[in-house]
């Protein structure tokens, strides 16, 4: 078997990145600025832990809590060839806000700040019997109010990474709510028996937030216990608002530019090749976003019984419907979901950009799994859904509604049978991995903001290339 290695040579200004730097309050309201109460709150005394397989895992229901202002984070980077940097968004009480950097330092990448906490377990002799130093996502899914004084809702984003081209992030608990900080829990292997498990604040940022001692730091006695069932999955549903409802929408030829999103082609990433029935494959992830000034809705319609649906993109400003316009057609895919058929292609090139290998993926259910940039103004922090289930439909559908919110991506992975790319006659030498966005020109798009943002343009396609060896 003959192997492929990889490596990006990406164009980054073609993803036109513009990041503003918060401006300054008041002197003497900064000057007082301190930011929230940082917490660690324990949500019972006492707790019974399942041991399945030896294994415990470790989840004591400690939360991080930010009590009188919201902590806000905003991480960001201003080219893919510029490190990640962090400000903190300090909330005052006059609704104002002081931007204040952090050390880079901090961060374990885009997964959150990196050795926020230490967890220890100690048996009944107080010997310590495991430990893990855990990264701090402040992002959540299971984020909860702390009292009934605390607002009704949080809106911030519920992940903190994505694909390896996200752009901006904020990082925030709401004021007067906390997060569980172990979402995705270490498990260790421990006896029966009962322990006391203490989740403890590193000093590094103990010092960064001004965070008193007993604050720091909770303790919960655990019992542990041999599990009596099967490990049960929590399924949580995600968050968040539906938009409003369609009205009647005109057709519209030449849609606004506050009305049109900006369809973004990031370059292939998780390059990497596999040897199934004879032959050598090469696959690979892509993600095309959506910057610009509006999401992208694509919505498909079915008639008179037909296999397949008349698409339609709709057009949104101010949260409202102002038009339509035919760009194409949907069909059922044979595992169960409704694709847009012009929606991003892609191809092998051979190093004089001529094409080697064609991509059999044909259609897509567009739908929001990556956050690229939410830092982008009117940016979506909590879609009405992330990934494929509930936009998709099912196969006796009248109608389908496929959206990508401002700032989210589309994350396609060219893995499934008969997609990938079929390198098995190829001779060795340079190639090229090209993703092509809206490769028919039927959506209508604003042009790049770093090339032109004085007017759209409905024929626009963009693309970008991915470098491989082989």
């Amino acid at each position: 078997m003959r192997r492929a290695v990889c490596r990006l040579a990406v164009a980054v200004a073609a993803t036109g990145l513009i990041v503003a730097t918060p401006p300054l309050d008041d002197p003497a309201a900064v000057a007082a600025a301190t930011g929230p109460t940082i917490k660690l709150i324990a949500a019972q005394n006492n707790i019974t832990l399942e041991r399945y397989d030896g294994l415990v895992v470790m989840d004591p229901g400690i939360w991080v809590a930010s009590l009188g202002s919201t902590f806000q984070l905003d991480v960001q980077r201003t080219s893919y060839t510029q490190p990640i940097r962090v400000r903190q968004i300090i909330h005052l009480a006059s609704g104002a806000t002081h931007s204040k950097p952090l050390p880079g330092s901090i961060l374990g990448g885009w997964n959150g700040l990196s050795k926020f906490l230490r967890m220890t377990v100690t048996n009944g002799r107080g010997t310590v019997v495991a430990s893990s130093m855990i990264t701090f996502c402040p992002n959540t899914f299971d984020a909860e109010r702390v009292s009934p004084e605390s607002p009704a809702t949080s809106v911030y984003p519920q992940e903190c990474a994505s694909d390896p081209f996200e752009v901006g992030m904020p990082w925030a608990i709401t004021r007067n709510w906390a997060v569980d900080p172990t979402e995705f829990p270490p498990a260790f292997r421990l006896a029966t028996g009962v322990y006391s498990i203490t989740e403890t604040v590193t000093s590094p940022f103990v010092r960064l937030f001004g965070i008193p001692a007993p604050d720091a730091t909770a303790t919960v006695k655990a019992t542990v216990v041999n599990a009596s069932s099967e490990l049960s999955v929590n399924r949580r549903k995600l968050p968040g608002s539906s938009p409003p409802s369609l009205t009647k929408a005109p057709s519209m030829s030449n849609p606004p530019l506050a009305a049109l999103p900006d369809l973004v082609a990031l370059p292939a990433w998780g390059i990497s090749t596999s040897h199934a029935a004879g032959e050598d494959l090469l696959n690979f992830g892509a993600t095309v976003w959506i910057g610009g000034k509006s999401l992208l809705d694509v919505e498909g319609f079915r008639t008179n019984g037909s296999p397949i649906m008349q698409a339609y993109q709709y057009f949104w400003l101010k949260r409202h419907v102002i038009g339509r316009a035919p760009v194409g057609k949907m069909g059922f895919a044979e595992y169960n979901h409704w694709h847009f058929q012009q929606f991003a292609q892609y191809k092998l090139l051979k190093s004089s950009m001529q094409l080697a290998v064609r991509s059999h993926k044909e259609g897509f259910c567009i739908a929001p799994t990556d956050p690229v940039d939410l830092l982008l103004p009117h940016a979506v922090w909590q879609p009405s859904t992330i990934g494929l289930n509930g936009q998709c439909g099912m196969q006796t559908a009248l109608w389908v509604r496929e959206m990508l919110p401002l700032g989210w991506g589309d994350t396609y992975y060219q893995t499934v049978p008969g997609e990938s790319f079929d390198i098995t006659n190829l001779p060795n030498g340079i190639y090229y991995i090209d993703v092509i966005a809206n490769p028919l020109h039927v959506l209508r798009l604003m042009q790049n903001p770093a090339i032109d943002a004085s007017q759209s343009n409905p024929g626009i396609s963009r693309k970008i290339t991915t470098r491989c060896t082989r």
